[in-house]
């Protein structure tokens, strides 16, 4: 068994933004491969992906880089929460933590991981002046509760439903907290990637 494992959340449409998220470019790399090499540098093995929305797009883009792959066939109906469920499923047994991460959040600095790492606690998130980010680390030891979950507010919800104990760490990179859901999301991460460099 591991004790850390990866998991990027990539199933989605991406309805909002009018482009398909994991494969735009952030200074000269797919959001997706930065993920997974934030994940790697963070030395979780096996890394896994979950697809739906143009998964074996996605699949050859990662083709080579020691990524596992799980297909969410209804990824049209289903929230992000499903995806995390099944990637959790398919790592059962094999690792002690997991780090989750949407494929659209690809500026986290690797101190950021670290120091989520370091926390205890079966949920630890990061929080930029008071606002939750990604990635998080959830225990393997969550799943029978997650799988039970049927209410709203996803990942959230469920925690928050659950009583599952927060573990909040506060750090000071505005990666954490920036997503790309629409294009002026987009534009503003591209700007923060230009200051950042």
């Amino acid at each position: 068994m591991t004790q850390l494992a990866g998991l990027i959340l990539a199933a989605g449409v991406s309805s909002r933004m009018g482009a398909f998220k994991p494969m735009l470019p952030v200074d000269g790399q797919t959001m997706i491969r930065r993920v997974a090499d934030m994940m790697r540098r963070a030395g979780a093995d096996p890394i896994l992906v979950v697809t739906g929305y143009r998964g074996e797009a996605l699949e050859r883009h990662l083709e080579g880089l020691n990524i596992r792959f799980i297909r969410n066939e209804r990824y049209y109906s289903t929230q992000m929460l499903d995806s995390l469920v099944l990637g959790l499923e398919r790592l059962e047994g094999e690792t002690r933590r997991v780090l989750v991460s949407p494929a659209d959040i690809p500026l986290v600095e690797d101190g950021t991981v670290a120091a989520l790492l370091a926390a205890e606690g079966d949920f630890v998130r990061p929080l930029f002046r008071g606002r939750p980010g990604h990635p998080v680390v959830l225990s393997a030891a969550l799943l029978p509760a997650l799988r039970t979950y049927g209410g709203e507010g996803g990942l959230k919800g469920a925690v928050e439903a659950l009583g599952v104990p927060v573990t909040d760490v506060a750090v000071e990179d505005q990666g954490a907290a920036l997503d790309s859901d629409t294009r002026n999301e987009y534009a503003a991460l591209l700007k923060y990637r230009r200051r950042q460099t």
